[in-house]
């Protein structure tokens, strides 16, 4: 069964909240927050897929909120939703990082139309394959939930393999691709590198899904 989309609401108004509630509850999971101080407690814990984010709260207003997300998440999609209607509201919310900005009140209608289109835009940095999730946000690659905590250089060689997956990369498609241009180098540096992702995958419990194909080079084979 997929998974829902879990969307993070910041809105203090018990009416708007209510509001919220009925028209996402059937497709996403929500979980709306009245302050920011809650807000943040549960970001420490979970990172939603999306925020829709109120600019006037009592502890925090949504463009501190805002900064703060995006010191720590550049690309998780930010609508402000807000009563603030004027122009330099609207820029200011924009400046600060927010992807989308609606003022009240707003059609119920629209907003959904909204959030998907961001909900979209934000999985086309994401690949999935195997129970590999690749995240091109963050430069991460994790297996069945878990981090596999690889350098820049291993990011990019596993990346390839999965987006080839089921075809033979050549070592010299790997060393342009991955190290940016023919390599020249010491050719040892690709194996060591391969061994090293064989060996941090196993650790949080995948298999060997690296083939090497001798004599041409290497291929991503999903179990």
């Amino acid at each position: 069964m997929k998974r829902k989309e879990l969307i993070y609401i910041v809105e203090d108004d018990e009416g708007i909240q209510e509001v919220y509630e009925g028209a996402f509850e059937v497709e996403y999971e929500v979980k709306i927050f009245g302050n920011a101080k809650d807000f943040f407690e549960a970001f420490a814990m979970v990172s939603p897929d999306l925020i829709i984010l109120d600019v006037m709260l009592p502890d925090m207003d949504g463009y501190g909120i805002l900064t703060k997300i995006r010191e720590q998440d550049e690309r998780l999609p930010v609508i402000i939703v807000s009563a603030k209607s004027d122009e330099i509201s609207f820029v200011k919310g924009l400046n600060k990082g927010a992807d989308d900005y609606m003022s009240k009140p707003f059609s119920i209608l629209e907003l959904l139309a909204r959030v998907k289109t961001n909900l979209r835009r934000a999985k086309l940095y994401v690949e999935r394959a195997d129970g590999f999730v690749v995240d091109n946000n963050t430069y991460k690659i994790a297996y069945n939930g878990v981090d596999l905590a690889l350098t820049l250089k291993e990011f990019r060689l596993l990346k390839m393999l999965i987006g080839k997956a089921g075809i033979t990369a050549t070592r010299e498609e790997i060393f342009r691709e991955v190290w940016g241009e023919d390599f020249f180098g010491e050719t040892r540096t690709l194996d060591m590198h391969v061994a090293s992702l064989r060996d941090k995958i196993k650790a949080v419990g995948g298999g060997d899904v690296i083939v090497t194909v001798r004599g041409i080079g290497y291929r991503f084979q999903g179990r």
